[in-house]
C-alpha cells in the first residue's frame, strides 16, 4: 500500500466478525450464497485467509465476496439501494458525489482535467464513520479513453467528510495523463502507473 500519513490513511486489516455457527449470526443482504449451492465451503480460518489476501493485495478495493459465509468488517456497497441514503437519492448517487469531490481535489493538486464518468463498485468498513473504497471511471482528456480511479473517503452524513486519497487505479495497462495533447509538453513527469514507469505519450 502507498505510504500515507495519519491513521485514516492506514489500510484497515481484515477482521472476522461472525461465523455461521454463532448464535447472533445473521446473513447480510449482500450475501447470496447458501449451503448446498455447489460452491466449496471453507472453514472460518480459510475464509479469513482469503479475505486477508484480497484486502492486502488490493488495498480493500477489489474483494470477491462470493466465497464467504462468514461476515467480515469489509462489505460491498449495493449501488442500486437506499443503503446509505434516503429517497429520492440512491447509494450510487452518494458514491458519485464522493467520487466527484475526490476527483476535484486530485485534479486541483495535480493540475489535471480528468472527467468523472460513473461509479463501478465500492466497498466499505466502519472507522468512526463509514470508510468508502470507491472504484470509478474517468475520461482522460489526453486520449478520450475511459480509465479507472480509486478514492478512499470517510463519511458520516452532516457530520464528517474526509477525502482521504484519490488516485489512478494501480497497475492499469494504460497511462493516466489528465491533460490535453496540446498541453502535454507542459507535463514534465507523471508517476501515474505506480510502478516507476513513465507513461507512453505516443
Amino acid at each position: 500500500m502507498d505510504d500515507f500519513e495519519g491513521w485514516t490513511k492506514w489500510l484497515e486489516p481484515a477482521v472476522l466478525l461472525w461465523e455461521p455457527t454463532d448464535d447472533d449470526y445473521e446473513i447480510p443482504p449482500y450475501m447470496t450464497r447458501t449451503d448446498g449451492d455447489g460452491k466449496p465451503n471453507y472453514t472460518p480460518d480459510e475464509e479469513f485467509d482469503i479475505m486477508d489476501e484480497q484486502v492486502n493485495k488490493s488495498d480493500g478495493f477489489d474483494i470477491d465476496f462470493s466465497p464467504f459465509r462468514c461476515v467480515f468488517n469489509y462489505h460491498p456497497a449495493v449501488l442500486d439501494s437506499l443503503q446509505f441514503v434516503k429517497e429520492p437519492e440512491t447509494s450510487v448517487d452518494l458514491l458519485s458525489r464522493l467520487s466527484k469531490g475526490s476527483l476535484d481535489g486530485y485534479n486541483k493538486d495535480n493540475k489535471t482535467e480528468f472527467e468523472f464518468v460513473k461509479v463501478v463498485r465500492a466497498n466499505y468498513h466502519f472507522a468512526c464513520a463509514i470508510m468508502f473504497l470507491i472504484t470509478f471511471q474517468v475520461k482522460d482528456p489526453y486520449d478520450g479513453l475511459i480509465k479507472n480511479f480509486q478514492a478512499r473517503v470517510r463519511y458520516a452524513e452532516d457530520i464528517m467528510l474526509d477525502y482521504v486519497f484519490c488516485r489512478p487505479q494501480p497497475h492499469q495497462k494504460v497511462a493516466c495523463v489528465g491533460v490535453r495533447k496540446t498541453d502535454v509538453e507542459q507535463v514534465v513527469e507523471k508517476d501515474v502507473e505506480k510502478d516507476g514507469k513513465k507513461p507512453r505519450l505516443d
